[in-house]
């Protein structure tokens, strides 16, 4: 089964989901550092993630999680960016922290 992951800003704090080929919401997590850094990365941990939030009625779609910022393919390529939301969540997940997205971080 391909998977696809997306990150999105939603309400106070930002999620990332992983998505079924059909579109499905299969895993939802609260975004930090750590899912983020393999997101925009190696998405090494695709398949091992484990949400934090209910998935269920409208949520199962990703549209109600809130704003695009970024989606990807399993196998790493860009689907869809925004790229001002993008640049503005490097900003405050990395950059204000004085490291970048690719830095690496001690798990």
């Amino acid at each position: 089964m391909a998977l696809t992951a997306e990150w999105r800003i939603f309400g106070e704090f930002d999620v990332v989901l992983v998505l079924d080929e059909d579109g499905i919401v299969r895993e939802a997590m609260t975004a930090g550092p750590v899912i983020l850094n393999d997101f925009l990365t190696t998405m090494s941990g695709l398949h091992s993630w484990r949400g934090d939030h209910a998935i269920e009625g409208e949520k199962r779609r990703p549209e109600p999680w809130g704003a695009l910022v970024i989606s990807r393919a399993e196998s790493g390529e860009i689907i869809d960016m925004d790229p001002e939301r993008f640049w503005t969540g490097v900003h405050i997940w990395f950059r204000s922290r004085g490291v970048d997205y690719d830095t690496p971080i001690p798990v």
